[in-house]
């Protein structure tokens, strides 16, 4: 498959004119600071003419030196002033940006399709790519202060000497076809040490997600030989990419250095034929080591650009997820200019959900379809409704959909077809709708955080609107709680490490009955759950008859009490009714009654 084009300079230019003002202030800061040693050149020169008595200005010696070659120096630091109030706060604020944008775009994805890599290697590309990206983006407004320099200078020495100074045109000429010559191995390379600091990153975040489980099958020393190993080729990685760069930059420099021999070589012999001052050469020497600097800096910039390239290119597959958009529409959503928050909070946005909320009656699903890429397994034109204060089984075999049928609704898969009605009006994104307080969801494998009970079921609520004491009682597992020393307040380690597996799935159960919603949806409470604790849970939650269930189960006790049973097979809806209708007249729903399936 053709690899899709990025516009690297397009996307930079997009994001220079985010912050113009400092970008236009430090891209004047550094045409100030490159034009110095410009203007000490030319000074000095001035100073060896006085010497001479060839000079044109009436001005002293002892200005020069006591006077104009200070001010030029303090030309210098003024630049480095403005520098650092202008273009670093802009190199920051650009990345916050565009490490913002990747968020937004990867929260607009289907939730369980939104990462195609590890939350470690994740981390890498938001760390690493974006900080490549937007130095690469200040690299090009240096590039052109230096052009603006170059540019004087040679308009200067040409006015000397333009023999001489088009000699300079070599070292530049060779540094191109060095540059085109090792453009495929700059970009294998870099590919190459991105993917290892990836691994290695991805790596500490599954030694710290799982240390439970590493200590109990005592595997510290083959994890740690593990982590060596992809430590090493990461160092390894790192080293080749650095070394093949400093070698480019050597041979960019030993060429600079041979063409100002043959230049200096040149003005030697001018000199001995009086068409060349002492204080020409002294301009020309003091300006050819920043010219060796312009013609060395041009050389490293297509190197830096293939690399930036390679960057883009891991945060376009990072932020499209699994779905294949298209690189030109991510360059948009990529650089959308917002708010950046650096000297000041962030400021809590403001659900608008309540304005066109209506509490459930009906909700009405018609041929919904998802089929997973490149296979034939997913679920095809399932359509069922569910009515206020109903209680609704899904249930089927292992394989048969259940889950997905559930992600779907959710919006957590984008459904192919179908259409999905909330009190006969049609949801149009099923990700944004199906939220508290219309519904709220615990699903099959929990996801908890490395922080308290508590805040696990907040997640960023104020306390003061949350039940948390009655949303535990409701999930069975406020007695459990009590035991502990800190009580809610115990931390419970990454993914929940230092709980049971039945703990972890009634904690995110209780964060399910903290946000008061329409429609609560559970995926298989049992695949986590002793019998007796589930049992309990079940009739703590079919006391208060109000509530409104939709759950995947296939418990006898659970599917007694269904209003409604949905049975699935192969992705598709093989009946629906109650418990003894599809007894009578389903041979599928037979063998799940009687555990053969």
């Amino acid at each position: 498959m053709k690899e899709e084009k990025i516009r690297v300079l397009k996307l930079s230019w997009k994001l220079l004119k985010f912050k113009p003002v400092l970008v236009f202030l430090g891209f004047l800061s550094d045409i100030l600071f490159f034009l110095t040693p410009l203007m000490v050149s030319l000074v000095i020169r001035e100073i060896f003419n006085k010497i001479e008595n060839i000079s044109s200005f009436n001005i002293s010696i002892w200005v020069l030196i006591l006077f104009l070659i200070p001010l030029a120096r303090a030309f210098n630091f003024l630049a480095d002033a403005i520098f650092f109030v202008t273009m670093m706060p802009y190199v920051k604020q650009a990345q916050i940006l565009l490490r913002k944008n990747m968020l937004i775009q990867i929260f607009s994805l289907p939730g369980a399709e939104a990462l195609t890599d590890t939350a470690g290697e994740s981390v890498s590309r938001f760390r690493g790519d974006v900080e490549e990206a937007i130095w690469f983006t200040y690299e090009i407004t240096q590039k052109f202060s230096i052009a603006v320099f170059a540019g004087f200078s040679f308009f200067v020495m040409q006015k000397i000497n333009w023999q001489v100074t088009a000699y300079l045109s070599i070292p530049f000429t060779v540094m191109i076809f060095l540059v085109l010559f090792s453009k495929k191995k700059i970009i294998e390379l870099r590919k190459t040490r991105r993917k290892a600091a990836g691994a290695v990153t991805r790596a500490i975040g599954e030694i710290y997600h799982s240390i439970q489980a590493i200590k109990i099958t005592n595997s510290e020393e083959r994890v740690l030989r593990y982590f060596n190993t992809i430590n090493e080729k990461r160092r390894k990685a790192e080293i080749k990419d650095e070394l093949f760069v400093a070698i480019l930059n050597s041979i960019y420099r030993i060429t600079v250095s041979v063409g100002i021999g043959i230049v200096l070589y040149i003005v030697g012999n001018s000199l001995t034929n009086n068409t060349f001052t002492i204080g020409d050469l002294a301009l020309f020497v003091g300006i050819l080591n920043s010219l060796a600097n312009f013609i060395w800096d041009i050389g490293d910039f297509i190197p830096r650009y293939l690399r930036t390239k390679v960057s883009y290119s891991r945060i376009f597959k990072l932020v499209r997820g699994r779905k294949r958009e298209s690189y030109q529409k991510l360059e948009e959503k990529l650089v959308i200019y917002g708010p950046v928050y650096i000297n000041k909070p962030y400021t809590d946005q403001k659900s608008d959900l309540n304005e066109d909320y209506e509490p459930l009656q009906k909700l009405v699903v018609r041929n919904l379809t998802y089929i997973f890429p490149n296979s034939n397994k997913g679920i095809e034109d399932v359509s069922f409704e569910i009515e206020r204060g109903t209680f609704t089984v899904l249930t089927g075999r292992v394989g048969s959909g259940k889950t997905t049928l559930l992600r779907t609704l959710l919006g957590l898969y984008d459904k192919q077809s179908g259409e999905i009605s909330w009190n006969n009006k049609k949801v149009e994104d099923c990700s944004l709708f199906f939220i508290p307080p219309r519904t709220a969801y615990t699903p099959q494998v929990p996801h908890l955080f490395s922080d308290t009970i508590k805040e696990n079921i907040l997640l960023g609520l104020e306390e003061n609107n949350i039940d948390i004491e009655k949303a535990l009682k409701l999930a069975v597992l406020e007695e459990e709680i009590e035991k502990f020393e800190k009580k809610s307040k115990t931390l419970i380690g990454p993914k929940g490490v230092m709980l049971s597996g039945g703990q972890k799935q009634r904690l995110a159960t209780a964060r399910m009955f903290a946000r008061k919603s329409d429609l609560y949806i559970f995926d298989d409470l049992s695949s986590a759950l002793d019998v007796k604790t589930e049992q309990e849970l079940w009739k703590r939650i079919f006391r208060n008859k109000e509530m409104t269930c939709f759950a995947v189960s296939h418990r006898k006790m659970v599917l007694k009490k269904a209003d409604k049973i949905i049975l699935l097979k192969d992705g598709k809806i093989e009946q629906i009714g109650k418990l003894d209708e599809l007894l009578a007249k389903s041979e599928e729903m037979q063998r799940i009654w009687k555990g053969e399936i």
